[in-house]
């Protein structure tokens, strides 16, 4: 079976250790059960990107893809997968120097290429080069896992940073470090 692959990591700014936002992503992420069904993923997704479109104006960084390439497709969700890994995650905290911190949250799904999810998914993505790296366009791309009928997605993926340790917030350092290079500044 060919694929495709739609992903999408979002940076803003933590609004310290008992961010609203943080701690209801953490919370939907952390009670999530390791088996679901596909309303379950529907309604899952649909809760991640509902939390992440009210933030909209916090957006700071960003990317995504939409690969409809069956041979680039699998290699691409594999980069997403291994970021679980830890190699994008502070393992400790920064040193306190009163400069912000950053969450980072990802998806990765990889869907069934061709089927009615993946077109709709594909003509949702079709976004004008101009507009590609702005905020609206990822509260946009943000409606799209609601396109989805879930039994066309084979895998899928969701992490956010920090994990479960708020003080582990990213730093601009970090952001600006070589596990994050393919980051880009979002606009208005």
């Amino acid at each position: 079976m060919n694929y495709s692959v739609f992903s999408m990591q979002l940076v803003m700014e933590l609004q310290g250790e008992n961010d609203p936002t943080y701690r209801e992503l953490h919370k939907i992420i952390r009670s999530s059960p390791e088996r679901t069904n596909y309303a379950q993923m529907h309604d899952f997704y649909g809760r991640i990107c509902s939390v992440l479109r009210r933030q909209v104006n916090r957006f700071e960084m960003g990317v995504w893809d939409y690969w409809d390439d069956p041979s680039r497709a699998p290699r691409d969700f594999q980069d997403w997968v291994d970021g679980l890994q830890g190699k994008e995650a502070r393992s400790q905290p920064a040193p306190e120097d009163g400069t912000p911190r950053y969450l980072a949250c990802t998806l990765a799904l990889l869907l069934q290429n061709g089927s009615t999810s993946d077109q709709r998914l594909g003509q949702h993505c079709d976004i004008p080069e101009a507009k590609l790296w702005t905020r609206g366009t990822f509260q946009h791309l943000l409606k799209g896992p609601a396109l989805l009928n879930f039994l066309h997605v084979k895998s899928d993926v969701v992490y956010l940073l920090p994990g479960d340790d708020p003080a582990c917030g990213l730093t601009k350092e970090d952001l600006s470090g070589k596990n994050f290079h393919y980051l880009r500044q979002l606009t208005a």
